[in-house]
């Protein structure tokens, strides 16, 4: 099993838990003996909160040294290593964050099982971050397995089913797959319809991304339409 090492190649030393642990006394977030995973993670989550996340790294990386010793299918390493690749994401260090969530990966399918809901949650998480980058490419694997799994596990309208396929929509439309993408926005959109709030924003992105693909195929009156809707939604308090 992949065992994390920082960014110079290295696991954390014995230093690093000692600043951390002077840290956790000097903010006073528990005792100063005996410090646990639990202890570091909730320091963590709190620097991350007030913005410190130098301190926060800290934190994390001692938290991961100590996940570290857990048994290889004990779910707290991957909370670890996601939460230390989500302080990097805000960090603007995506190369890092990367690996980390492939890591974390690894251990929820070692842990849980490729067909687990755990999993499609994790490669949800994964393929909205390489989205967000506009890597697309990686974003429609990922997608692809968390809508599988949870067509399978929770049927395919359910709500948490839905998030999925309108990201691989979204993918698959910012691919240039426009049939792809028109298949699945045919199917999201009336379902979203009737689960959200006639002023949600998502469906405003739904129906513009929706409009794009209908553009690119020559349909510039339908594509109109839904851009129509989509700034009527865009204006509602």
């Amino acid at each position: 099993m992949h065992r994390y090492t920082n960014r110079l190649g290295m696991r954390p030393y014995r230093w690093l838990r000692c600043i951390a642990a002077a840290f956790i006394c000097l903010h006073s977030f528990s005792g100063c003996t005996d410090l646990s995973w639990e202890d570091y993670m909730a320091a963590g989550h709190d620097a991350v909160e007030e913005n410190r996340y130098h301190e926060a790294e800290i934190f994390f990386l001692t938290a991961a040294d100590l996940a570290d010793y857990f048994a290889q299918d004990d779910l707290r390493r991957a909370v670890t290593l996601n939460n230390l690749g989500n302080l990097f994401v805000l960090d603007g260090r995506f190369i890092e964050a990367e690996e980390l969530f492939h890591s974390a990966t690894l251990i929820i399918e070692y842990a849980q099982g490729p067909s687990h809901p755990d999993l499609a949650t994790q490669l949800d998480s994964v393929a909205r971050f390489y989205a967000r980058q506009a890597i697309h490419s990686q974003a429609v694997s990922l997608f692809e397995r968390a809508v599988g799994i949870r067509e399978t596990e929770f049927g395919p309208d359910h709500p948490i089913t839905i998030e999925s396929v309108s990201g691989l929509a979204g993918s698959y439309y910012h691919q240039g797959f426009h049939y792809e993408a028109e298949t699945l926005y045919q199917r999201v959109l009336p379902i979203l319809e009737e689960q959200l709030e006639p002023n949600n924003v998502r469906l405003a992105d739904l129906f513009d991304e929706y409009a794009g693909v209908l553009r690119a195929t020559n349909r510039e009156a339908e594509a109109l339409r839904l851009e129509s809707q989509s700034k009527l939604i865009r204006s509602l308090p």
